[in-house]
């Protein structure tokens, strides 16, 4: 290889005014041209070099880096150039242009110099250079200007990778790009997008705690076109903010609707991206959508993906802030899709997390450790409070194993595709779908209990503690004697890093007054409020907090904040600590709405609880109704349904009780008091018209094969309602009594025989089915491995025996097979299905347990041992299977 071809990679030179010294467009195609003219019979390339994203380093970093930034790309090219004399160029904005060998090792070696110079000036994120290649030879015929077009259009390539060789494809591709941009121009003039609804579900209860707003295309001759064919091209070219912003409207439009004709809500989010991040005032456009359509920001949340904040934490984080300041939520989309998803967690402030669906999607090689993935990962959301819901479920497997692992939250076709808005409409207007569907309180029925050293945690508890430290602005602790100033927590945005550090409280008040972060008009008032002295005489002895309001700067604007001075126990000048908490009072009442419906509601149902109901019987004589009628409802055979069919199941009956109450009793107080018992006041109502609506609901759940027994009493005199309410309690025990008397256990009786009957048919069905399925299966049992029992489904005469004279012990009946059956030189290893632990990991991590053995008599077996189920109330049962040894 000649001199001129060795590639170069010391390429640098003086960096002053490297953007004046390299050649403009004209003057390179010229040197370009004359190059080639002078060098033909040698294979040259024409390569664009582009910097990627690089008006998102002049947005985060400012112009006067972005220009340091192109010099030093500038003088490397030069440097390349000076060493090997190929021309080089710029052409404006980021695109700089150079002739070089059509050597793959050479393009490379070139490509890595550029980005080792601009990591050098890198600042918190590293952008990447990337390189478009037009091979001269292989376009025979193209002038200088073409060479240089064909190698910008090989750069912007979707194809991975930094390094591009330009194929004559690529213009075809772009000529369809370029008509599918059109389209959508003309899609978005048109309002031809819509979009379609994904409901989030409670996998337990199938309660929709939400929906989620998927994008389509109404194409008017291809129909319906999925995001995947023109999302891509939107993101690059910067119209997805376009879309994103009609999106969003239209969501809230639809929730009007919703609202104003009393149907079921439920919060529905929406997609955010970093091209509406960087270019929209996103929190304020949500604030004004929600005012615009009068919503609660509630209604609206915010899904961002893991890859946005990897692109740049702190740029999303303040568009977090801003959201949480105006009163929406965020969750993070695509959890744990292949960033450092850990780190996203620690430097966000993210109110929930959806797992992305590959870390669901397993196969039986990856399966043991998916799992152990999945758990590990909801169990690190739990710990930090926040609701975690995994998207793609499409199998009833990946819902055993999410609800094994406690993720409770799921979307994906296993339960609902997306759906038109019209079809959601009517989903949600089914009865069963009245849900609890607030996420964060829906996490609350759980009860989950999280234990630390010494203590216990209730998710109520963690969920208050998450509601104060989320309103709070300031905690610090106050010597009201010395003046010292101790910040226990601080919100970032309320004070520069140096007033930060004061720790005189005296010229603490001073200098928020001084440096105008208390507002002028209230800056009288506050150094009144906190002037030591004056707290010290009204706080020594005082057990009551002492409490002022001002207006302070915080990200830039004037918010009304309350501070309260607590004193401690037994404050004096012995003791003379006093603690400040400065809250933002725009959130106060969001705060005291939140704790109150927490400590006022059933975690189960969202009924009012117990504590309300005792609170309203004090309140209700003093609301001026005229009457009150009290409705008492108790659920026929409760016990029976947690004793037979579990507490899940009875679970289930509860809120579906609780959404019949709430359906026909909309104007009605609606209260859990008990387990199974439910009070109703009406007001001003006349008994029939209860009793009438108390029978449609009756009507309506005995269709569900539940049934309930009622009793109503109507007051006049308010001051006596609990004497009311015992009255509708004794009548709806007497119906109860009736029930059971009239036909109640008859019917009873009846349904359970049916039922049994039923079983023993279905039992005999399924044996003779596997008999003839697999003649050979001896024994099929189903094996409780931590109650040692046993569960048959085809048991001969001679094992029932055994189980019988066993006590119904596996692990006994399984010795007897041993000593009398099993071959004495098989005997060792049969031992080893005794450790039902051995059994059960083995099991539950490979699907199947298989081992050989010969009997006495010389024939062969095979046992199998299978998981019976992988959650719920069979989690601990596995399947055994005694077959001759030929059975297929």
């Amino acid at each position: 290889m000649s001199e001129e071809r060795k590639t170069k990679t010391d390429v640098t030179a003086p960096a002053s005014a490297a953007l004046e010294r390299i050649d403009r467009k004209d003057a390179f195609l010229q040197a370009l041209h004359t190059f080639l003219t002078a060098h033909q019979g040698t294979e040259w390339a024409v390569a664009a070099v582009d910097i990627q994203h690089f008006k998102l380093y002049n947005e985060l970093y400012g112009t006067e880096k972005g220009d340091a930034l192109l010099e030093t790309v500038a003088n490397c090219l030069l440097g390349y150039s000076k060493q090997t004399g190929y021309p080089v160029g710029y052409f404006g904005n980021d695109d700089f242009f150079l002739c070089l060998p059509d050597e793959k090792a050479e393009q490379t070696a070139v490509l890595a110099t550029l980005q080792a110079c601009m990591n050098a000036d890198r600042q918190d994120v590293t952008f990447f250079v990337v390189m478009g290649v037009c091979p001269v030879q292989a376009n025979p015929g193209a002038d200088a200007a073409t060479l240089c077009n064909y190698a910008q259009i090989a750069g912007v390539t979707t194809d991975s990778g930094y390094l591009h060789r330009f194929e004559p494809t690529m213009l075809n591709e772009l000529k369809e790009q370029q008509q599918l941009l059109g389209e959508l121009e003309h899609a978005l003039d048109n309002h031809e997008f819509c979009f379609f609804l994904q409901p989030k579900c409670n996998s337990i209860t199938r309660a929709i705690v939400g929906m989620e707003a998927l994008v389509r295309w109404n194409h008017p001759t291809r129909g319906c076109v999925p995001p995947a064919e023109f999302m891509p091209l939107l993101e690059r070219t910067g119209l997805v903010t376009r879309l994103d912003q009609y999106i969003w409207e239209s969501v809230c439009q639809t929730l009007q609707k919703w609202q104003e004709s009393g149907s079921n809500l439920v919060p529905v989010s929406v997609n955010v991206s970093v091209q509406d991040i960087l270019n929209l005032d996103v929190p304020q456009i949500f604030a004004d959508l929600v005012e615009k359509y009068k919503l609660e920001p509630k209604l609206l949340l915010a899904e961002i993906t893991e890859t946005m904040v990897a692109e740049d934490t702190q740029m999303v984080e303040n568009a977090i802030q801003g959201l949480h300041r105006k009163g929406f939520s965020v969750m993070m989309d695509d959890f744990g899709s292949g960033y450092s998803s850990l780190n996203m967690l620690k430097d966000t402030n993210v109110d929930a997390i959806k797992l992305d669906m590959k870390l669901i999607d397993m196969n039986q090689e990856n399966r043991s450790k998916g799992v152990q993935i999945v758990e590990s990962v909801v169990d690190m959301a739990h710990r930090l409070n926040l609701p975690i819901i995994a998207e793609g479920v499409e199998t009833p497997e990946q819902v055993s194993m999410l609800q094994a692992a406690d993720c409770l939250y799921s979307q994906g076709y296993y339960f609902f595709k997306p759906m038109p808005v019209e079809n959601a409409e009517k989903l949600l207007a089914d009865p069963t779908n009245q849900d609890y569907w607030d996420l964060r309180r829906d996490l609350m029925r759980r009860d989950r209990r999280v234990e630390n050293p010494g203590t216990e945690k209730t998710a109520l508890a963690l969920q208050a503690y998450q509601i104060f430290t989320d309103n709070v602005l300031e905690i610090s602790l106050l010597n009201l004697a010395t003046g010292a100033y101790r910040v226990i927590k601080r919100d970032a945005r309320l004070l520069d890093p140096d007033l930060e550090k004061e720790e005189d409280f005296v010229n603490y008040c001073d200098r928020m007054v001084n440096e105008k972060i208390v507002h002028e008009e209230d800056a009288d008032l506050f150094l009144e409020q906190t002037d030591l002295e004056a707290l010290r005489s009204v706080l020594y002895h005082a057990t009551a907090p002492e409490f002022y309001r001002y207006r302070e700067n915080v990200s830039g604007q004037y918010i009304w904040v309350t501070t309260e001075v607590l004193p401690c126990r037994g404050c004096c000048a012995q003791n003379p600590w006093a603690t400040v908490l400065v809250r933002n009072d725009a959130q106060a009442d969001q705060l005291s709405e939140e704790l109150d419906f927490s400590y006022s509601h059933d975690t189960l149902t969202g009924l009012a609880n117990r504590s309300r109901y005792e609170a309203d019987l004090r309140e209700l004589p003093n609301s001026g109704y005229e009457s009150v009628v009290c409705t008492y409802i108790d659920v026929v055979g409760m016990h029976e349904v947690n004793e037979h069919l579990g507490h899940r199941s009875g679970d289930t009956l509860l809120c579906c009780l609780a959404n019949a109450a709430r359906k026909f009793f909309a104007t009605s107080r609606v209260y859990r008091i008990g387990s199974d018992e439910f009070v109703i006041f009406t007001p001003n109502e006349p008994p029939y018209s209860v009793w009438s609506t108390a029978d449609r609901m009756r009507a309506f759940l005995k269709e569900k094969d539940y049934a309930i027994s009622v009793g109503i009493q109507q007051t006049t005199d308010l001051r006596h309602l609990d004497e009311a309410v015992a009255k509708a309690e004794a009548a709806m025990r007497q119906d109860r009594q009736a029930y059971y008397d009239h036909n109640g256990r008859a019917r009873q009786l009846e349904g359970l025989n049916e039922k049994m009957e039923r079983t023993l048919q279905e039992k005999r069905d399924a044996e003779h089915f596997l008999k003839v399925l697999a003649p050979k299966y001896k024994t099929v049992i189903v094996v409780d491995l931590q109650q040692d029992t046993v569960r048959p489904i085809i048991v001969p005469d001679y094992f029932q025996s055994v189980l019988d004279t066993c006590g119904g012990s596996f692990r006994a009946a399984l010795t007897h097979y041993r000593d009398t059956l099993v071959a004495p030189e098989d005997r060792e290893n049969f031992a080893k299905l005794f450790d039902f632990g051995l059994v059960r990991s083995t099991v539950f991590s490979s699907n199947l347990l298989e081992h050989r053995y010969r009997k006495t008599d010389g024939r062969s077996f095979c046992i199998r041992v299978t998981p019976y189920s992988r959650s719920g109330s069979h989690i601990n049962e596995v399947l055994w299977i005694f077959a001759d040894e030929d059975v297929e």
